[in-house]
């Protein structure tokens, strides 16, 4: 239920940010929106379960924005997903920037993904790279992205390469492919930027329009990166998608409980044929890593790359 309703006609762009507890750091993420040079814009943010003074700290944002254009938006506390799809639910903008409400966008962050979004119809979602910032603020480290529509396709079928905070879509299309699914939580927009490959080109600026906060709370700071497991099952299921075959079947409570042995099990289903040796033998020492036994994985790692004549991965394969 979105405590403000949409103006008759919306801007151009919605900025959507989920919020949990963000009470922190919220002031300022916001504060980076009111600083933007593109002003055909409004925000919606999802408050998805707060207990903290998240919303008050909304709703005092939301005076310094025009009549309209900021929206509160009452979370269903089920996850990241669901919280995305709630607030894409009443957003009615061609063009949805993604932020979360750690992070900043800099002054001419929407200026400069709009222009590239027009020059470049045909681009379903564009991404930007990153100053990474620590907890106080400060630019601790910078990360890339791929140079060009081609080399994004080619990084996206090995890992994910595009920082969800940064991106700008095309909210028709977003839509057309189902949103974000739940059951990847953790590695949603990966599961969404592998969606969108298959209709059309996914872009990226190679400037640095976000400043991404590193702290111990987010889900990449997580003990032994479950979320890299995750990542690879989105990686199989959209394999299986390009061979024209069925997704793997599971729940999101499936892959809570036990996200290790379900990955080793579409692994050892679907073999190695569809996926480069370097990205299954990565596959492989994830699982090892979370303590799962691999010995008949690593067997059959190591046979596919010998007969392939792949003998430098299949040594490696065997030290996995």
């Amino acid at each position: 239920m979105a405590e403000q309703q949409t103006p008759s006609n919306p801007p151009l762009v919605s900025v959507l940010i989920p919020a949990r507890d963000a009470a922190e750091t919220l002031g300022e993420t916001l504060s980076s929106l009111l600083a933007q040079s593109f002003t055909d814009f409004a925000v919606v943010l999802v408050d998805d379960g707060s207990t903290d003074e998240t919303r008050e700290i909304a709703k005092h944002f939301a005076a310094h924005f025009p009549k309209g254009q900021f929206q509160i938006v009452e979370g269903p506390a089920k996850g990241i997903s669901s919280a995305l799809n709630a607030g894409l639910a009443v957003i009615k903008s061609p063009l949805v920037a993604r932020l979360d409400a750690d992070d900043l966008s800099e002054p001419r962050r929407l200026e400069r993904q709009v222009r590239i979004m027009e020059r470049n119809p045909d681009w379903l979602l564009c991404g930007t790279e990153v100053s990474v910032i620590d907890e106080s603020g400060q630019i601790i480290d910078q990360m890339e992205c791929p140079k060009t529509t081609v080399e994004i396709r080619k990084r996206l079928y090995e890992k994910c390469c595009l920082y969800h905070p940064t991106i700008m879509f095309r909210r028709n299309a977003v839509m057309e492919v189902g949103g974000y699914r739940s059951q990847y939580d953790g590695a949603e927009d990966y599961d969404l930027y592998l969606r969108l490959l298959e209709y059309g080109k996914i872009g990226a600026l190679n400037e640095r329009l976000v400043r991404y906060r590193i702290h111990p709370g987010q889900v990449t700071a997580q003990r032994g990166r479950p979320y890299r497991m995750m990542a690879d099952m989105v990686l199989l299921a959209a394999i299986s998608r390009l061979h024209e075959e069925e997704e793997p079947e599971f729940t999101k409570d499936t892959l809570a409980a036990d996200l290790s042995s379900a990955l080793r099990a579409e692994l050892r289903e679907r073999g190695f044929l569809e996926i480069t040796p370097k990205v299954a033998r990565h596959m492989a020492v994830r699982i090892k890593r979370a303590n799962a036994k691999a010995k008949r994985l690593k067997g059959l790692l190591f046979q596919k790359n010998a007969l392939a004549g792949n003998y430098k991965e299949a040594a490696k394969a065997l030290m996995a």
